[in-house]
């Protein structure tokens, strides 16, 4: 009876792993469009940008020949086809990991008085369609991203490391949940719930920062984010998977991933020459 009873079981096993399998998408067609759609400036010299608008400009250059601090869209938009991940680490290729669009930090000094920007968001409007099997597309996510920004005088000693001779980096922080966007969808065979993770692959690298890099972001110790240096454009390359389990990270110090739909960036430590 025993015998019975475990066979009986792992039939059952079986029965819902086949029926969660015919569940689930294997492959998917998506489409990230972004989009600054508010934007606010400390008063000062120096034209904005008003959005909507792909690029964020700010500020009166110091040096004339310099162009204006900015941050940036590319690859926009970002469409391509994915294949559905089944494990929980965070795949490192195709067809796991496709690519989406990028932000690119124009890190410019700018003259004293002059404007900077101080909030922004940024809109991604996310389409997804089942490829395999073919189905109609998902309805139209709409992920807004949160951006703050602050300029503090450029002067020693630095809260971040920065090369020598070279004024202070500037400082990049992301916070709030970073993984695993959840939704769910039924392909007409069972409900399935699906996480979409965007993360950077390349720029700039995500990490831990210091405590004195933290604290200069008004954020608590143990942060996540990178630095930029002056007279650089730094530019944040995303990828995008759609995971049937949420994606874990081994390392604090690589918590490179965040939910798209979770995600507020803290962009923080353009500063002005003393």
């Amino acid at each position: 009876m025993k015998t019975l009873n475990k066979l009986a079981a792992v039939g059952a096993a079986l029965l819902m792993a086949s029926t969660s399998a015919n569940a689930i998408v294997t492959s998917w067609n998506y489409n990230v469009s972004s989009l600054f759609t508010a934007a606010t400036y400390s008063g000062g010299t120096g034209t904005t940008t008003t959005p909507p608008a792909t690029t964020l400009s700010w500020g009166t250059p110091d040096n004339p020949a310099n162009a204006q601090s900015s941050l940036s869209i590319g690859s926009n938009p970002a469409a391509g086809s994915v294949d559905t991940y089944l494990g929980v680490t965070p795949p490192q290729s195709s067809p796991y990991l496709a690519f989406s669009t990028s932000l690119t930090h124009t890190n410019n000094v700018i003259a004293g008085g002059s404007s900077s920007l101080l909030s922004a968001i940024l809109t991604n409007t996310v389409t997804l369609t089942p490829l395999v099997p073919n189905q109609p597309a998902l309805p139209i996510q709409i992920v807004p991203f949160n951006i703050a920004f602050t300029e503090t005088p450029n002067s020693t000693p630095c809260a971040a490391a920065s090369p020598a001779g070279n004024p202070c980096n500037d400082i990049f922080v992301l916070t709030g949940g970073l993984l695993n966007f959840a939704f769910n969808y039924n392909d007409g065979t069972g409900l399935q719930t699906y996480f979409v993770n965007i993360f950077p692959t390349t720029g700039g690298v995500l990490s831990t920062l210091s405590n004195s890099a933290c604290a200069a972001a008004n954020q608590p110790n143990g942060c996540i984010g990178f630095t930029t240096v002056e007279g650089q454009a730094t530019t944040l390359a995303f990828g995008f998977t759609i995971s049937t389990q949420p994606l874990q990270v081994p390392e604090p110090g690589m918590l490179a991933l965040f939910g798209a739909g979770l995600m507020s960036l803290v962009f923080l430590r353009r500063r002005r020459p003393d």
